[in-house]
């Protein structure tokens, strides 16, 4: 009878630690975010040591002496023109250090640090991405520097809104990177576009009260999203005094176009 028993205790202990740790399992997965391309791209970025030259971020150089601007460019502020004529040339300049216009060569172009005696200059990493996370490090490029067309309509002007009210301090150029957020669910802000924001805003009458109240309904309901959302260190602001009617549906027209 005492062997049944302990063995019953063993099944009931392995059972309860079983559930503990699927549950710690499940806890893990539900928050952890979900990363689009331009998020992908950014930790890709800063574990190959772009940063290191091109700034935290990309958004500053450091000084490169001989250099025609003294200074190894940052990818924000309009210098991404300069050097990127097309946009398979931004693949060009990671894979092979420089575009093939400048290359003077056909096919495989060759690493810049041969092409000049410039003291910092730009590497090839052809040999150390993948073809997806090329793609990931072109969409964070693109994000930081602005480089897509400007979105048509009441969409550009929804953008306008966006930088003048602030909003891509947190949710990222663009609105598509986000920033860190202690306390919150994930532990970020997300981007207006990916699965995290879906999870977020599911109606256009959600995405009007986060934008004019800062806080939505079903939220407020449920006890866990609220008990993270009061928590949070960041919190959305309410812009419902802040913005005209026609700001609105233009900033929303903004968001909606990300999604598209």
């Amino acid at each position: 009878m005492n062997g049944r028993r302990h063995t019953r205790l063993w099944i009931l202990v392995a059972a309860a630690s079983t559930i503990v740790l699927a549950a710690a399992w499940l806890g893990t997965y539900l928050r952890a975010p979900r990363l689009t391309p331009e998020l992908r791209g950014r930790e890709l970025a800063e574990n190959l040591g772009c940063f290191a030259c091109h700034g935290p971020g990309g958004v500053g150089g450091v000084p490169n002496p001989g250099s025609t601007e003294k200074e190894i460019p940052a990818w924000d502020g309009g210098t991404a023109m300069m050097y990127v004529e097309e946009e398979s040339e931004i693949a060009e300049w990671i894979l092979f250090g420089r575009p093939q216009r400048l290359s003077g060569q056909s096919g495989a172009l060759p690493d810049s640090a041969s092409a000049d005696g410039l003291p910092v200059r730009m590497r090839a990493y052809r040999d150390l991405v993948s073809v997806g996370e090329l793609a990931d490090l072109v969409a964070y490029f693109k994000a930081v520097a602005a480089y897509d067309k400007p979105p048509p309509g009441p969409a550009l002007d929804g953008y306008a809104v966006a930088r003048q009210s602030g909003c891509f301090g947190c949710h990222g150029p663009g609105g598509l990177l986000g920033s860190t957020n202690p306390r919150s669910f994930k532990g970020y802000i997300p981007p207006w576009r990916g699965p995290d924001y879906s999870e977020l805003v599911r109606s256009d009458d959600e995405l009007t009260q986060w934008i004019t109240e800062g806080k939505i309904d079903r939220f407020e309901r449920n006890r866990l999203a609220n008990h993270f959302t009061r928590r949070q260190l960041i919190r959305m602001p309410a812009y419902g005094e802040m913005l005209t009617e026609e700001q609105l549906e233009s900033l929303m027209a903004y968001i909606r176009w990300l999604q598209e």
